[in-house]
């Protein structure tokens, strides 16, 4: 019996020693294949390298079980749900998004959150997404803040006017109050104003906004920069705009933990219409001025655009937003209301039409007691109503019609009278025709001094401008048809009348009894023009197509400058129109793209058809109502809204093809219908 007890345990200690020597030997194989680990606390967590190869192997079904990983946070992509890249030096792995230890609170909820620079300690399930690796729904563990650890040698601390005059590249310390937060898609915040006693800045960050809130006082370490979207550099720089002064690669340094209101004594009171015509030489983005304006919303498809206009109503811009409006709803309860606006440009949206700021409403306050002295609504009169009537030159006699009283719901006045007189000239009259005050021009050279007067209850206000009267030959020119049968890249000089504005382009359809051509320009002058105007223009004929193998593409004038405005209301000819066709006959011509189609103008009877999608609404011309036969082309619906009221009818449709963006097949654009009683002209860049 002992015996065998003794052959037993001698079996058991060789199976044990050679159980010992095997796993000995399968460790030294295996060492340089095994993830490397840590081992911190009770859990054992992967290099961001080795969680890379885990993911790629558990694929897309992803591991059985969740993982440890120890990173550094590289850059947060999305400050409310944490999506961010953690690296270890050598390999990034994108982090579809960070909850707190138990999942229960999403990154923007907690707390205590790690930012860029930051250790992080975290749990989740490791796969591929696409191929690529990631951890999904990420809990945090822990994390080593390196806050401690940013050196601030190279910056200089300032006030916040002294930073918007420093120069680009500057590295800065700034503090003010948080007065806005901006935001990026999905309601993500990217942004704040910073406001101190001496001025405001716009301060660039997804981390930082996702980090402070509205009323906290905050340092911040940044970069000055004159920031401008890479596909309006060209275009800012023709047009003399600088860029959005702001601060980028910005480091959180501290907030305090109360609120309070930002510093409004040095803001300056002003007005949109000055806002607008502030020169872009003299940068204002990002600077904030105390304003009375309209709030108006626009609701379209999928979006929501709020206006701020001065109080013509009429005077204003777009507020500028990366969320389809949804981060301005705030806005609406004060729409079409007078209120007191803390208002900024943001930016100058910058394109072959021109610059215009955008805005950014900092605070909206209803002026529920607003009113006007009798006085200040003569001046308001003269300045927006009387003295935007007259153009800056005149090369003809513009037998116009001038406006004799004013009324304007939102400074409360109604007939507000206002008189004209001519000071220093024989050439300028003012006849009273059929009731009407009319002025004419005589042919001449000169400077002209006017004066305007409004009266309105027992106030009585004056404004004198100045004129230029500079009537010129007509210069030489040739036929539209001429133009258009030209070579590609020939200089033009045209003379025609302005028949319809070319919707989503800036510019307008010129015709001269031969021939119509689509002319483009910039938008100072289009305001210089109206429809029924007898211009002469100069410019580059051209064919605007991606493959003129495939394609004739659009026939136009690019560059167009004005030469002369021989100004009237003229009725434009109709003798090159297309009549006699059915609306088939003209379906069959959109196919052939190698057929130019863009200088023909087609009369048909059909139906305008709206079509309202979930994100978007079109507009249609077709055979049948509902059809969707002709695509018209725009940017958005609302471009072709002013035809809404012959929706559902069969009307007589003025239109010519057009093919701005190379596509096929032809798409059209409209210049006139009627349901034989009302005539709607597209006056789209006119209105």
């Amino acid at each position: 019996m002992k015996k065998k007890i003794c052959i037993i345990f001698s079996i058991l200690i060789f199976v044990l020693l050679f159980s010992a020597c095997k796993k000995e030997e399968n460790n030294e194989d295996n060492k340089n294949n095994d993830p490397e680990v840590v081992e911190e606390d009770e859990h054992i967590y992967f290099t961001v390298t080795d969680a890379i190869m885990v993911a790629e192997n558990a694929g897309s079904d992803g591991t059985s079980e969740r993982k440890y990983v120890k990173g550094t946070v590289k850059s947060i992509s999305n400050a409310l749900y944490g999506e961010m890249y953690i690296t270890d030096g050598e390999n990034d792995l994108y982090i579809y998004g960070l909850y707190s230890s138990d999942g229960s609170l999403k990154y923007s909820e907690m707390e205590d959150r790690p930012y860029s620079g930051d250790v992080v300690y975290i749990e989740g399930i490791l796969k591929t997404y696409n191929g690529k690796p990631e951890m999904g729904a990420a809990w945090l563990v822990k994390f080593e803040s390196n806050q401690a650890n940013l050196n601030f040698d190279d910056y200089q601390s300032m006030k916040i006017d002294a930073a918007r005059a420093s120069a680009d590249g500057t590295k800065l310390i700034v503090e003010g109050t948080v007065a806005y937060i901006t935001y990026a898609n999905g309601m993500n915040p990217n942004g704040i104003y910073l406001v101190d006693d001496s001025g405001s800045i716009y301060v660039y960050g997804l981390e930082l906004a996702g980090r402070v809130k509205i009323g906290q006082s905050v340092k911040v370490a940044a970069t000055r920069t004159s920031y401008i979207l890479e596909s309006e550099q060209n275009q800012a720089k023709l047009l003399g705009y600088q860029g959005s002064i702001q601060l980028q690669d910005a480091h959180f340094i501290s907030a305090s933990t109360d609120t309070k209101e930002f510093d409004k004594n040095w803001i300056k009171e002003s007005s949109v219409k000055k806002i607008i015509e502030t020169p872009l030489s003299d940068n204002i983005t990002t600077d904030i001025f105390k304003v009375k304006a309209v709030i108006k919303e626009s609701v379209g498809v999928g979006f929501t655009n709020y206006y701020i206009d001065d109080l013509d109503g009429i005077t204003g811009s777009y507020v500028y937003s990366l969320c389809n409006g949804a981060d301005y709803a705030y806005l609406k309860e004060f729409d079409g209301k007078v209120c007191d606006v803390y208002l900024s440009a943001l930016n100058c949206k910058s394109n072959k039409a021109g610059a215009i700021y955008r805005f950014v409403p900092i605070l909206v306050e209803e002026a529920k007691d607003f009113s006007l002295s009798d006085e200040e609504i003569c001046d308001f009169v003269l300045e927006y109503y009387a003295a935007k009537q007259f153009l800056k030159v005149y090369n003809s006699d513009p037998a116009k019609e001038l406006g004799q009283s004013f009324s304007n719901e939102y400074i409360k006045a109604e007939n507000v009278q206002v008189e004209y007189q001519v000071i220093n000239s024989n050439l300028v009259e003012f006849k009273n025709e059929n009731d009407q005050q009319v002025m004419h021009i005589s042919k001449g050279n000169e400077k002209v001094q006017i004066k305007m007067s409004a009266s309105y209850n027992n106030a009585k206000k004056d404004l004198v401008i100045d004129i230029n009267i500079d009537f010129k030959d007509i210069p030489t020119t040739i036929s539209i048809k001429d133009a258009i049968d030209s070579e590609d890249g020939t200089e033009v000089t045209l003379r025609g009348i302005v028949m319809s504005g070319t919707v989503n382009q800036t510019g307008f359809y010129l015709n001269d009894g031969t021939g119509i051509i689509a002319v483009l320009t910039d938008s100072a002058t289009i305001k210089t023009i109206a429809l029924g105007n007898d211009i002469v223009i100069k410019g580059t004929k051209n064919h605007k197509t991606n493959n003129p193998n495939t394609m004739v593409g659009q026939i136009y004038v690019e560059n167009a400058s004005l030469v002369l405005n021989l100004l009237g209301d003229n009725t434009y000819s109709d003798d090159t129109f297309i009549t006699d066709l059915s609306f088939d006959q003209v379906l069959e011509k959109l196919s052939d793209l190698m057929i130019d189609q863009t200088t023909n103008v087609y009369v048909c009877n059909c139906y305008i058809n709206k079509v309202e999608g979930t994100h978007s609404t079109n507009y249609y011309l077709a055979k049948e109502k509902d059809g969707k036969d002709i695509y018209l082309y725009a940017g958005s619906g609302s471009q072709y809204s002013i035809f809404d009221e012959l929706l559902g009818k069969e009307v007589s449709v003025t239109f010519a093809f057009v093919n701005w963006n190379s596509k096929s097949p032809y798409r059209a654009c409209i210049i006139s219908a009627t349901d034989g009683e009302t005539i709607i002209l597209n006056n789209y860049n006119f209105r």
